[in-house]
């Protein structure tokens, strides 16, 4: 048909104004038809694979793991479209926007037939496929990572778009469309939702859909020409024509749908098999199975079978725990279910922060109870899920060597003087003497850095030291630790560590010390010590209770705060490790590698003899005086005071602790208002079998009673969103769009929309 191209462009300039959204706001710029973005297809086999799709699909993946067996494949319906929105994070409020929103899903939300998810991803991956400008915006403010949130769509008896379902939670927490970065969909936009979208939104999608831009002016030049050549044979004649033309297109749309729904059933296909082989399997259990009816595993450290690789695919049967299952997936459990997600995606929890905070011996024969404590920090921890694997890892093998090994021989020392006296030989073969030993040798830079005269603390120390010879041996040892027992459950409220000068260890132990300075008198070099007390140990105190390079001494320290209750609880009740105490047995949580407890050893010699530990420009009254000073010390974890903190001060103090807890064994837990993630797992047995009835969420609603709920399908609820009314006339439209002339892009155009 030879149309003129004036038509065309007279017809697509009125459609522009006359589309869903008014003249002058975000999206008057979008004409009608499909968003126009960069088709993926057309540069990738599979286009789901690149990184604009991370976040769905592991929204799919979630989903799968969290649905009843006979519901998984729901998952990964090619129908159910999704569709992300990222966002930038420097035009956030991190406390009131970034912080609650990802906290709410912690991994995702799954309330009937609607799956969202709020998460983390990396900013390099998708550099390609944003602006420029926004690229350089978060380079200036050293922003690594981006906000994402994920939907999929609704069918059945609420259909909603994915886009609906992304707009309700921006709405939620006030996020209007100047954070947008990127919007990407399985699924080109449709028509409707093209709309949803600023015009210089940068978008991307997997497959063509819907009818293009091109073909709706097409089409609307098409019924112009028809409805004229048959104008003198009446209007039936003019509807006919028009009805002709619009099944032509309809037609074209349909087979260009179904081209898109089998592609993507071949790339979800493909999706599916890498997210399961890769992430397919929670970790084997930790603080279960006897090492020594089990083969060694893994590689690093042999931690109860616990392979730390990515990829983990051992399956233990809750009756026989080293029996591998290949074709029984792991049941999920509060932190294996964070464990096993991929990547960045793992909303806001600071791994590196993992401490153990709660261990019980329900005498199932399988292993123990335990829980976890971690940060919530969106954008600023350690969101690796290899980071939380390794910290579970640790913490299992410390808590098996306490238990194997005698207390008396729990301790580290490093000492120029006494390279023969470093560590316990066997204690020095696992994980745990590492982690001792580098953290003592830790200590000694954390002084050095506190003491040095160009510091604020050193400038101060230094104008009050007396003589030419000074020695600071300091001892970490464990503080009173505060703990509640109820039963065979142990609460961990408080296990701080200390820090002693030597003088204040050895007279504590009974013994007495030779002078460090034999030829300096002992007014001064008890003045020195004072001086020291005062002004450094505080400073050194904080670190080693706060610092990140303090955090693998704080996680193996829970470990054995946990063990010496489990030995006192073995004395009076039979354990399901009682047997384990004082065996001497660690073939089971022996380092493998090269290190060897006097690498550490002698780094602190070369740091010693180079002088880091030695402070030599001391000036007093314009002339420089030279003074030795020795840091060494170590670290001594053979005793652990605990106190016991009585029934009603735990429930007046820790109201909600116990269902924090009990909730973790299945599903991560946060209560309201609290910036700690809880992270457990029940027993292997208990886990195949079922430990009760899902907790409900605080301020959350119920799920639908006639929907499934599986065990980790309990996260946080979404009020059902989105009234769909229809656009009957002109008039009414116009009003409609007036309205939406003052609110949100995102929401304006979420009415009317035909199912995808």
């Amino acid at each position: 048909m030879n149309r003129p191209r004036w038509l065309a462009a007279l017809l697509l300039a009125l459609l522009v104004p006359l589309g869903s959204a008014p003249p002058g706001v975000a999206d008057d710029k979008r004409p009608p038809g499909a968003a126009k973005g960069r088709d993926l297809s057309m540069q990738e086999e599979n286009p789901l694979l690149t990184s604009p799709f991370e976040p769905i699909e592991k929204l799919r993946y979630d989903l799968w793991r969290e649905l009843p067996k006979a519901d998984k494949n729901e998952a990964w319906n090619p129908y159910r479209n999704g569709a992300a929105v990222f966002l930038d994070p420097t035009v956030l409020d991190y406390d009131h926007q970034v912080m609650p929103l990802l906290k709410e899903t912690t991994t995702f939300s799954h309330t009937g037939r609607q799956a969202w998810a709020a998460s983390v991803v990396r900013v390099d991956p998708l550099r390609e496929y944003l602006k420029r400008a926004a690229v350089q915006r978060l380079d200036d403010a050293k922003w690594g990572e981006l906000v994402v949130v994920s939907a999929l769509n609704i069918q059945k008896s609420k259909q909603r778009h994915s886009e609906d379902v992304i707009q309700k939670v921006l709405d939620k927490y006030g996020i209007g469309d100047e954070a947008e970065l990127l919007g990407s969909s399985e699924r080109q936009n449709c028509s409707r939702c093209a709309r949803l979208y600023r015009p210089d939104t940068p978008l991307v999608f997997g497959h063509p859909y819907d009818i293009s831009v091109r073909e709706w002016v097409d089409r609307e030049v098409e019924i112009a020409w028809a409805r004229n050549k048959v104008a003198h044979l009446g209007p039936e004649a003019e509807r006919r024509a028009e009805k002709g033309v619009k099944e032509k297109y309809e037609e074209r749309v349909k087979r260009r749908n179904a081209t898109a729904k089998d592609k993507l059933v071949t790339d979800l296909g493909e999706v599916r098999r890498g997210l399961e082989a890769r992430y397919g399997h929670e970790p084997s259990p930790a603080f279960s199975i006897d090492p020594k009816q089990c083969p060694d595993q893994g590689t690093g450290t042999q931690s109860l079978g616990l392979q730390k690789t990515l990829v983990l695919t051992a399956a233990a049967k809750a009756a026989n725990p080293c029996d591998d299952a290949e074709d029984t997936p792991r049941v999920a459990t509060g932190l294996g279910s964070m464990l096993a997600a991929p990547g960045l995606s793992t909303g806001g929890i600071d791994f590196s922060s993992m401490e153990l905070r709660y261990l019980s011996d329900p005498g199932d024969g399988s292993g123990l109870e335990y829980s976890f404590s971690a940060d919530f920090k969106p954008l600023k921890g350690d969101a690796r899920t290899a980071t939380g694997r390794a910290a579970l890892s640790q913490s299992s093998d410390a808590f098996f060597v306490w238990l194997s090994l005698a207390p008396q021989n729990f301790w580290v020392n490093l000492n120029p003087d006494e390279p023969e006296r470093i560590v316990d030989g066997r204690l020095g073969r696992t994980d745990a003497g590492k982690v001792m030993l580098e953290a003592d040798l830790e200590m000694k830079k954390t002084v050095g850095k506190l003491i040095h005269p160009h510091s604020a603390p050193g400038r101060k120390f230094w104008a009050g030291v007396r003589g030419d010879c000074m020695s600071f041996r300091n001892w970490i040892l464990p503080a009173t630790a505060s703990v509640h027992q109820d039963g065979d459950k142990l609460y961990i409220l408080d296990a701080p560590l200390d820090v002693k000068m030597e003088t204040q260890y050895l007279k504590d132990n009974g013994a007495s010390s030779a002078a460090s300075c034999p030829e300096q008198d002992k007014a001064t070099e008890d003045h020195n010590e004072a001086l020291f007390r005062d002004l450094i140990l505080p400073r050194l105190k904080k670190a080693i209770n706060t610092a990140p390079e303090y955090a693998d001494l704080r996680r193996v320290y829970l470990a054995r705060v946990a063990a010496e209750w489990y030995r006192e609880l073995s004395r009076t009740k039979d354990t399901t490790y009682g047997d384990l105490i004082d065996s001497g047995d660690i073939d089971s949580w022996r380092r493998t590698g090269d290190w060897q407890p006097t690498d550490t050893f002698d780094r602190y010699v070369d740091s010693y003899t180079k002088g880091e530990f030695k402070v030599t420009d001391r000036t007093t009254k314009g002339s420089t005086t030279y003074v030795r000073s020795y840091v060494y010390g170590g670290v001594d974890l053979t005793r652990i005071p605990l106190k016991t903190v009585t029934d009603d001060r735990f429930t007046s103090d820790f109201a909600g602790l116990p269902q924090s807890v009990d909730r973790s064994l299945n599903a991560p837990s946060a209560a309201a208002g609290d910036e700690t993630v809880w992270l457990g797992s029940p027993t292997p047995r208990q886990a195949e079998t079922g430990i009760g009835a899902p907790a409900k969420q605080e301020g959350h609603e119920t799920q639908e009673a006639q929907e499934p709920v599986s065990s980790g399908t309990r996260a946080l609820w979404l009020l059902p969103a989105l009234l769909l009314a229809p656009i009957a006339l002109l008039r009414l439209r116009r009003r409609r769009l007036d309205a939406a002339r003052r609110a949100n892009h995102l929401r304006r155009n979420a009415v009317g929309r035909p199912p995808r």
